[in-house]
């Protein structure tokens, strides 16, 4: 299946429904209200074509409205952008609030197709990590999202968050293989066998917080300190070129034009094998980004 993203600077992955997507997006986790507009702008002018929100953001409809506005300014139309969001699973009333999150995300996004859609979280934020009912909560939601798929209002559908076995579970009642799994993923929490098994069955890899925070114990590294200076870039630009040139997927976020513009210079930036093993080798199985999707037993 062609497609205008084949081609995208910064390259792009070909999903499991034959849709590509553009490796390089941009997060939109904390822009809202005003920030909304012209982040979007800056994103479209540096030459991003993914758009990454969900509803936990509480961002849609202000990113809705700026489309609207924008992709005229930029000679761009709805096909010529990827636009992704997700959902947690909600308890009670997980069916009725799946379909409710879905319709909403439609109506302020102001789309009538969504290009991914992605289980946010293995659990709802109501119940516990030991819930044995939170698998039947996120079966609801994948299944509901099946539906939808089938209806062609969701062209790709996928999770983010999940392990292995909540994956493994997953396998027991989807109808439709998930296209995407999207987790913090950087140098500290290199999710190693996590990552192989997403390879090894055909589900792209998608990260997010590449930038771990800033945390000091990691942009401080000599290692990624002396990659930066050997590339003459900067220390931000390294750690989201270890993913991309991985092919894994980057959702860089930011209010701020030029650290939006910078961001996107991640194309020109090749690592060695060799320098990303490198970097792999400083793992500590380090997370710095509350999205606890290990600890969801069931």
């Amino acid at each position: 299946m062609s497609s205008q993203f084949e081609n995208i600077p910064g390259g792009s992955y070909r999903l499991n429904t034959g849709y590509y997507i553009p490796l390089v997006g941009f997060g939109t986790y904390k822009v809202v209200g005003e920030s909304v507009l012209p982040a979007i702008d800056a994103a479209l002018t540096a030459g991003y074509r993914l758009f990454d929100t969900a509803k936990y953001y509480k961002n849609e409809k202000e990113i809705g409205e700026a489309l609207k506005v924008l992709l005229p300014k930029h000679n761009l139309k709805r096909s010529d952008i990827f636009i992704t969001s997700k959902m947690f699973p909600t308890f009670p009333n997980t069916l009725e609030a799946a379909k409710f999150d879905f319709e909403e995300s439609m109506r302020d996004l102001q789309i009538d197709y969504i290009d991914m859609y992605l289980v946010h979280f293995p659990k709802p934020n109501a119940t516990k990590d030991d819930d044995p009912k939170n698998p039947e909560y996120r079966k609801i939601v994948y299944q509901t999202l099946e539906k939808y798929y089938e209806a062609g209002r969701v062209r790709s559908i996928g999770i983010s968050n999940y392990e292995i076995r909540h994956i493994e579970d997953l396998k027991t009642y989807a109808n439709i293989q998930p296209v995407a799994n999207q987790l913090e993923y950087h140098p500290h929490f290199a999710r190693i066998e996590l990552k192989k098994y997403c390879d090894d069955n055909g589900i792209y890899f998608q990260a997010f917080s590449s930038l771990a925070r800033h945390e000091p114990a990691l942009i401080e590294d000599p290692t990624v300190v002396q990659l930066a200076a050997k590339h003459n870039t900067t220390v931000p630009l390294v750690l989201l070129a270890w993913a991309l040139c991985q092919g894994v997927g980057i959702v860089p976020k930011s209010v701020t034009p030029s650290r939006i513009a910078e961001n996107f210079k991640v194309i020109n930036i090749k690592l060695t094998s060799e320098e990303i093993e490198s970097l792999r080798k400083l793992n500590k199985d380090q997370h710095y980004i509350r999205c606890h999707g290990w600890l969801v037993e069931y």
